[in-house]
């Protein structure tokens, strides 16, 4: 698993939730003029999992709700209206969600030490 296959995941991850709620393991979506086939597959329902332990154990209330948000499928710019931090913050505090998700696929031992000496360092 990569952190691009990683940030996919999460960025898709309205759709992956209302595969799971409909009982789905694979679908076709029109997102904007493209169509895509999403699958749920083992490495989705692990980022899944991390995703809800990580908003169990958020401390900080604002975060906690922006990443349920998140999950549930709303969009940037709605949870960054109802958020207490200015845009640039904001989406700093999701890249920043994005590689703790990354970290704990690598201490779980998802992510391969080739797919870590492939990522991109700038």
């Amino acid at each position: 698993m990569t952190k691009e296959t990683v940030k996919y995941i999460i960025k898709r991850l309205s759709y992956f939730s209302r595969m799971l709620e409909e009982g789905k393991t694979e679908e076709d979506y029109r997102i904007g003029k493209r169509k895509e086939h999403l699958v749920i597959n083992g490495e989705v329902l692990e980022v899944i999992k991390i995703i809800d332990e990580i908003i169990e154990s958020e401390e900080t209330l604002w975060l906690r709700q922006m990443i349920r948000e998140m999950r549930s499928g709303r969009k940037d710019v709605s949870i960054q209206y109802d958020s207490p931090v200015e845009r640039t913050k904001y989406y700093m505090t999701k890249e920043r969600f994005i590689s703790k998700v990354y970290e704990c696929c690598i201490f779980k031992g998802y992510v391969s030490y080739e797919d870590i000496l492939k990522s991109k360092i700038g």
